[in-house]
């Protein structure tokens, strides 16, 4: 049995996390660090025993691995508190905002013990673009398209303050989209074009960049992003090939890729038939399928796709577009 740690006691944990772990027989849950006041008598319920603050950490039992779903902002501290007492990390995203930082933060734990919570990567229907591109099912692979966003800038929540979040509707949601698109294609490098950033408050409201991908047959293609408060957007990831394009509806679980035709007056096909029987599906259950294919990267000690150095690139990304 891994016992498990948790720091931060948010939405995310409670609606995902929590169910997740609490439900795997193979999972004990040692502790949560500084929940919410209000939240004490759910854990007390659980039967979870809380810390109160990282300062009496090392009053509590070790753990094998820490969740980390704090805001970015708060986590140094909890990075230097943990040091060398856990053998595993598993922190949400957004992760960090440069190479550097990122080298930096997983440089005290091995590879396959180190994971990013990437987990629209678990999906089915991601994965069945993943293995169609690898698999030129659909020819030559020519640009992609990125573009997601919502009209809401301001939150009553910790996103709204930059020195919590870190960054805007890029750093907090645009890094699922630009990890997607560098996990199906699965690059050998990229490098930025042209980007274009516009700020509220210290928090990027609406990005537009360009990149160079280089594919592992030695070939570069473009790759435009949209992430944006300030625009409508069809929020998908297109693949262009010789002769279709294949859209991808990342935040829409049940909805099939649509194959479309490139020359004119060629009709739509949703790859549906591809998708039957593919899981998971559901938020909930990529969630899952993340932590069970981390936990056996962790306890086979060998490197999987849930593995912090498998998202170097998402990194140097946004990297790249903050610091154009």
């Amino acid at each position: 049995m891994l016992n498990v740690g948790i720091v931060g006691f948010g939405h995310v944990v409670k609606n995902c996390h929590l169910p997740i772990l609490s439900t795997n027989e193979d999972i004990n849950i040692s502790w949560v660090l500084e929940p919410k006041y209000d939240d004490v008598p759910l854990l007390k319920k659980l039967g979870i025993p809380f810390i109160e603050s990282i300062e009496l950490f090392e009053q509590y039992p070790r753990t094998d691995i820490v969740l980390i779903a704090s805001p970015y902002g708060n986590r140094s501290p909890i990075f230097d508190a943990i040091k060398g007492k856990v053998s595993g990390i598993y922190c949400e995203k957004p992760f960090a905002k440069s190479v550097d930082e990122h080298l930096k933060i997983t440089s005290d734990y091995q590879d396959y013990a180190f994971s990013v919570g990437y987990q629209r990567r678990s999906l089915g229907h991601v994965n069945v673009i993943k293995n169609a591109i690898r698999d030129n099912v659909f020819g030559k692979l020519k640009s992609i398209r990125c573009e997601y966003g919502y009209y809401n800038i301001s939150s009553g929540s910790f996103h709204s303050d930059f020195d919590l979040s870190g960054g805007g509707i890029l750093f907090e949601s645009g890094v699922h989209w630009i990890d997607t698109v560098l996990y199906t294609v699965d690059p050998l490098d990229l490098s930025i074009v042209h980007a274009n950033i516009e700020y509220n408050d210290k928090l990027d409201i609406h990005t537009e960049a360009d990149f160079l991908i280089r594919l592992k047959e030695k070939r570069d293609i473009e790759c435009k992003i949209i992430i944006t408060h300030l625009r409508e957007t069809r929020d998908k990831i297109s693949y262009i090939f010789e002769d279709v394009t294949v859209d991808l509806y990342l935040y829409k679980e049940h909805q099939p890729p649509v194959v479309i035709p490139r020359k004119k007056g060629g009709g739509r096909y949703e790859i549906s038939h591809f998708l039957k029987g593919i899981v998971p599906s559901s938020s909930l259950g990529q969630g899952a399928k993340f932590w069970q294919d981390y936990l056996s990267s962790f306890s086979d000690k060998k490197v999987s796709y849930t593995n912090a150095v498998k998202s170097l690139l998402t990194t140097k990304a946004i990297e790249q577009i903050y610091t154009f």
